[in-house]
């Protein structure tokens, strides 16, 4: 009974002092955008022992405030890109990086208790306005869209206007390239469109809200049969107006001397 009870006593203490470091399950999300700067709030009550900021798994100590002792200098990766402020419980990165992205841990000590908040930090770049280029031929379009310099990696979304059935065009490349040192993403895609739904359709594409200019394709070619027929349409047209105008002026012409002669056998008739 005895060593039930130290049993039950060791596991009532190792509990509660568990519970000190296991206040806040909560995770606080906080969006930053690439070269900007965010606060991270990792406490409302003011004046801790002391408060610093790590990374975990694995471990950074990235920086921290303490009442009466020097902490650590800021992982190298951080150095002179973040600040504590123990009188707002915060700390303030800055020149963000897609690296930067992930789980940030605070540890707050007060005179009577420890706790520790969970930050998630999510990273946003915008990508450029779309650039979008068209090739085609007598019976289809190839048009390539791509967009540069963004986070995360976003998919190509393309409009057609009017809607296309999935029938009239197809997926030919869709890529990405990774710059190695601003690790931002740049996306491509390319699509074939078929000319037999009709002429004249237009088209764009957007990638993580960033929207291009609309580009018409299936455009008649020059001298396609859709030309040449509206050619001779045109040239019948204006060979049979023309006819009509000279017709017209020749009966005009001819209408004048016969009222001529009517009116002078009106005259000798009065005599």
């Amino acid at each position: 009974m005895i060593m039930a009870g130290l049993c039950l006593r060791k596991c009532v203490f190792f509990f509660l002092a568990s519970v000190r470091f296991i206040q806040s399950r909560d995770v606080t999300m906080v969006i930053g955008e690439v070269g900007g700067a965010v606060t991270l709030p990792c406490t409302s009550d003011l004046s801790p022992i002391y408060l610093y900021v790590q990374r975990p798994d694995p471990v950074e100590y990235i920086n921290g405030y303490h009442q009466t002792k020097v902490l650590p200098s800021p992982d190298p990766k951080y150095a002179n890109r973040t600040h504590v402020d123990p009188t707002q419980g915060t700390m303030k990165l800055w020149s963000i990086r897609p690296s930067d992205e992930g789980l940030y841990e605070c540890h707050i000590r007060y005179p009577t208790k420890d706790n520790r908040e969970i930050i998630q930090l999510n990273v946003t770049a915008n990508y450029s306005i779309p650039n979008v280029t068209v090739a085609c031929d007598s019976s289809s379009c190839l048009v390539t869209c791509s967009s540069d310099n963004g986070y995360p990696r976003r998919d190509v979304e393309w409009s057609p206007n009017p809607p296309l059935n999935q029938s009239h065009w197809r997926a030919v490349n869709s890529s990405d390239r990774r710059d190695p040192v601003s690790t931002l993403f740049s996306v491509f895609s390319s699509i074939s469109v078929s000319c037999s739904s009709g002429p004249w359709l237009n088209l764009s594409c957007a990638v993580g809200g960033a929207l291009s200019q609309e580009h018409t394709v299936c455009m008649p070619q020059a001298g396609s049969p859709d030309i040449l027929v509206v050619c001779v349409i045109s040239a019948v047209s204006a060979v049979l107006l023309c006819f009509l105008v000279l017709v017209f002026i020749s009966k005009k012409r001819k209408a004048k001397p016969a009222r001529g002669n009517q009116g002078g056998k009106v005259a000798a008739n009065s005599e």
